[in-house]
């Protein structure tokens, strides 16, 4: 008998935006194309334990079924994000902004347009799905594919399909961050998992080479698949992540501690 995939997994899991309340350094969280904020909660925890605050939205279309998903435009993520950047710059004095998959194209975007944001921090980002652009032609015949690999034991919440609208949309996105990375001037740590079989192994070294600061690193990680903030190395990532924060002089080093 064929086992039933679930089209929304983990829905007992808590997916919606998210807020802690810290101090005046503000984080802002993206997550990625078909998932929820269950995808970087575990981060933004870690940055709160360390007094920091942080925001994450929950993306139009997501969290409720892949038809919302694909009645939206890329528009309606840039807005989202946008908006929350907006609010979260009110109450904090320092900004930094960070995202996994679409939310670090999300984050690049931000970055792009708002010169004051501090640092960015860029997990596994998707400036290039090598499938993506199949979602122009196959949008017309179906409405939604299967993703086909599942990883039972991680728990990630989100859509086990990849509404083709949407993901054309995705593909919008990208051509437009692709054209404006060389307006990116803060700080920059990327990382990439080595067992990533989601973006193309060259996204990292494009974005690196294309974005205009002085201060930037990739990290491979050489046990980390694409959700690598739900996988086994994430203690890691999250040190790393504090301590580049250090390095920037955003945080102080007694901060956390």
């Amino acid at each position: 008998m064929t086992k039933t995939i679930p089209v929304f997994k983990n829905p007992h899991l808590d997916g919606r935006s998210l807020f802690f309340k810290g101090n005046e350094i503000g984080v802002l969280l993206i997550h990625g194309f078909t998932a929820t904020t269950v995808e970087v909660r575990q981060l933004g925890e870690y940055l709160f334990k360390k007094g920091l605050t942080v925001s994450a939205p929950l993306l139009p279309g997501h969290g409720t079924s892949p038809e919302d998903l694909n009645i939206c435009k890329h528009q309606d993520w840039i807005d989202c994000v946008e908006q929350a950047y907006l609010e979260l710059n009110k109450k904090c004095q320092k900004i930094i902004v960070g995202g996994e998959s679409m939310g670090a194209v999300l984050s690049l975007l931000l970055a792009s347009k708002y010169k004051n944001i501090k640092a960015l921090l860029l997990y596994s980002p998707a400036i290039k799905v090598g499938k993506l652009e199949y979602s122009i032609p196959l949008k017309f015949l179906f409405p939604v594919i299967d993703k086909g690999n599942y990883n039972e034991e991680m728990p990630w919440q989100g859509y086990t399909v990849y509404p083709l609208k949407a993901a054309h949309e995705f593909f919008k996105l990208q051509r437009i961050v692709l054209s404006d990375l060389f307006k990116v001037f803060q700080p920059v740590i990327l990382f990439q998992g080595k067992y990533d079989q989601t973006i193309g192994q060259d996204c990292g070294t494009i974005i690196i080479n294309t974005i205009q600061s002085a201060d930037k690193e990739i990290v491979w990680m050489n046990h980390s698949g694409h959700v690598m903030l739900l996988d086994r190395e994430f203690e890691l990532i999250a040190e790393r992540t504090f301590q580049f924060l250090q390095k920037q002089k955003i945080l102080s080093l007694s901060e956390g501690l």
